[in-house]
């Protein structure tokens, strides 16, 4: 048997593949190709989440500064407008005086209420002031007063910005009047009828919210940036871009539309210059100014780097590793493997004198020792089949007088135990066979009588069953006329129970309806009641006005007059409740003895319909038994018909056993002719069993003596 190699083509050129190669080819592939894919599919998640996370850091400060600018702003949003709203404020814009503010009758007490509010927030507050839009004037809380004249609204940006929004701004950014530090102005307006009459306003120094946005840290490297309402750095950690217009600051038309249309985005990829960055805007509340935070793309993208790198690294190591491991395992079963392989084919060859050194503790060393008792059992199995080959000549000479010598190891027990168990099976079979045969040819002969006698009595039954299948034929006849009528009298009755059902329905359909009128009347009831309340309490509450009237005296009497005619009124409304509510209680009284009635009509029509649905009921059945009975008379006829045919049958059958017994008798003969050909043993009348030939040695001297075993 030529043993095949697993051979891979190349050019022509054939190529082996052993154990080593194709377990690193098996598993080590797949092994690799799959750490490959989840190390892809890792560090694509891994960077989707560190994406994110940063995503999520450069908003989330974005947002924290923006909030705390808006909370910031939110609290003099708040001063401003209480104090546009106070009635002091309100008083010396809307009421005219020739010496202006000054000779307001509540000028003390408007710079009272300038100077409170001026302390109270004066770490950031430089000036609180009032604009009158009428006289043109503008006071300050520390008593400064500009004349109409002496300064120009229309060059505010403060006024643009509230005349056209007409709600509390945040102006841009200017220098405070020491010169040394930024402020804004949160001016908000007053009004008087619906029309804008003056602008309150607070002078905030900014240095504060500042400096809390110089400690907003961003990652390592980041900032943030804010933009005022006409888009110019206000803060930056490089101070020398402050007051930079966003338009002019070298952005990317993505960030630049972004700042100025005051968008509210998340981690965009910009550029500045020639520097890439990543960016979230984020607006400070309704104030139009942005925050930005600013992000390098170099640190965005370290984390990311640090962990494809992390992971490159590891799966490196572990591919050498796993390769080294699957290489020694391979070793350690090849090398025992092959030992193995040159035994065996020293076996395929013939060589029984074979020596298997498998030095190994594990299935291959197993599988060796298999080997050597293989050598061992194959030197025993050339005599069994040996043996067994001469005992199925035996048999297939038709003599079943042998024994087997040899003790049939293994599987070979099967074949002895097979062999020994045919020769008695067969023994057997062919002495009952010829018993049989005896107990057949006398049998026939009684069979052909008794067939005689049953084909005459057969003929004579014939007569009597065709008699008996006309009188059941006449019965079933019958009983079919009876089945319909009795289901034309079903039907009939069926139509009286759609009837009396349908009145039924319809009773209870009205009786529905009387309880619904009872169920409105109810609801009427109820409405009624509320009228009289209300009559009630008009009428109290007019006796209440006739008694304030009366307190009154002359000036009341005409709302005395009203009150009599309230309390007449009361009288009339409730006395129709009254009445409306005797007569629906009289309706309500009479539906109810309706639908009494209604409900004893009903229950009668069902009473009705019951004891005709069980005539109906029982006129079905009576049909129902009639059809049955007709159908089992036809059953009968049908049943006496094949009787009939059967015994006719049975006559021609009687005659045809009586031929086929004297035929079974001359089989039976040849059956023991048959039989003397075979050579029984002892126990069934036979000769003496032989004892089996024996193969002697020299048969055998090819490979008796060519096993050390």
């Amino acid at each position: 048997m030529h043993r095949e190699k697993d051979t891979l083509h190349n050019g022509g050129k054939q190529i082996k593949l052993g154990v080593v190669p194709k377990l690193l080819l098996g598993i080590l592939c797949p092994l690799i190709i799959s750490m490959l894919l989840v190390t892809i599919f890792l560090g694509l998640r891994g960077s989707a989440i560190v994406n994110e996370i940063m995503n999520d850091q450069l908003n989330a400060q974005a947002n924290e500064a923006a909030n705390a600018s808006e909370s910031f702003f939110n609290r003099y949003y708040g001063v401003a407008e209480c104090l546009a709203a106070t009635q002091i404020v309100r008083d010396t814009t809307t009421e005219y005086s020739a010496e202006g503010f000054v000779g307001h009758d509540l000028y003390g007490s408007l710079m009272e209420t300038l100077r409170l509010i001026q302390q109270d927030y004066a770490d950031d507050l430089d000036y609180v002031w009032l604009a009158n839009l009428q006289t043109g004037e503008l006071l300050q809380s520390d008593g400064t007063l500009f004349q109409s004249g002496e300064i120009d609204f229309n060059t505010r940006s403060w006024y643009n910005l509230v005349s056209s929004k007409q709600d509390t701004i945040v102006s841009e950014m200017y220098s405070s009047a020491n010169g040394n530090d930024s402020a804004v102005t949160v001016a908000s307006p007053v009004f008087s009828n619906g029309t804008m009459v003056g602008v309150v306003g607070l002078d905030l120094n900014i240095s504060s919210i500042m400096e809390m946005l110089s400690n907003v840290k961003i990652g390592d490297t980041g900032y943030v940036t804010v933009y005022d309402v006409s888009s110019r750095i206000i803060y930056h950690p490089d101070s020398s871009v402050v007051n930079t217009n966003a338009a002019d600051a070298n952005y990317s038309s993505n960030m630049r539309e972004a700042i100025l249309n005051k968008e509210n985005s998340h981690s965009m990829l910009y550029t500045r210059g020639n520097t890439e960055y990543y960016g979230s805007t984020s607006p400070i509340g309704n104030t139009g100014y942005v925050v930005l935070g600013v992000m390098p793309v170099a640190e965005y993208t370290s984390h990311t780097n640090a962990i494809l790198r992390v992971l490159v690294i590891g799966v490196a190591a572990c591919i050498i590793l796993l390769s080294i491991i699957c290489a020694f395992i391979a070793m350690s079963i090849t090398r025992p493997l092959k030992r193995l392989n040159t035994a065996v084919s020293q076996l395929a060859d013939g060589e029984l004198n074979v020596a298997v050194d498998v030095r190994s503790h594990d299935e291959v060393a197993e599988v060796g020792a298999g080997v050597e008792r293989i050598v061992d059992r194959l030197k025993e199995y050339i005599l069994y089949i040996d043996e067994i080959s001469l005992v199925l000549n035996q048999i297939g000479n038709g003599d079943l007088t042998f024994t087997l010598q040899q003790n049939h190891a293994g599987e070979f027990a099967k074949v002895k135990s097979a062999l020994m168990h045919i020769r008695s099976t067969l023994t057997e079979t062919l002495t009952s066979i010829a018993q049989s045969a005896d107990q057949v040819n006398a049998g026939a002969e009684q069979i052909a009588s008794g067939a005689q006698a049953l084909a005459q009595g057969a003929t004579e039954q014939a007569s009597s069953v065709q008699e008996l299948s006309s009188a059941v034929q006449d019965l079933s006849t019958q009983a079919t006329a009876e089945a319909e009528k009795a289901v034309e009298a079903g039907q009939f009755l069926e139509q009286i129970k759609d009837a009396v059902d349908k009145s039924n329905q319809q009773m209870d359909t009205m009786r529905k309806a009387m309880t619904d009128i009872s169920v409105q009347s109810a609801a009427i009831r109820g409405i009624i009641k509320t009228i009289d309340d209300i009559a009630f309490q008009t009428n109290i509450l007019a006796l209440n006005a006739a008694v304030e009237a009366a307190r009154a005296g002359a000036a009341g009497k005409g709302f005395a007059v009203v009150a009599d005619e309230v309390r007449s009124l009361a009288g009339k409304s409730a006395e129709a409740a009254k009445k409306t509510n005797e007569l629906i209680e009289n309706s309500v009284q009479a539906v109810q003895k309706g639908e009494e009635l209604t409900k004893l009509t009903a229950e009668s029509l069902a009473v009705v319909a019951d004891g005709t649905a069980q005539v109906s009921e029982t006129i079905d059945t009576v049909a129902r038994a009639y059809r049955e009975q007709a159908g089992r008379l036809s059953e009968i006829a049908k049943g006496v018909d094949q009787i009939a045919d059967v015994v006719q049958t049975n006559s021609a059958t009687a005659e045809q056993s009586a031929a086929a017994s004297q035929e079974l008798s001359g089989q039976a003969n040849m059956m023991h002719q048959q039989i003397a050909h075979f050579k029984l043993g002892q126990d069934f009348g036979g000769r003496p069993a032989p004892v089996a030939p024996q193969p002697t040695k020299s048969e055998h001297s090819d490979y008796a003596g060519s096993s050390k075993y």
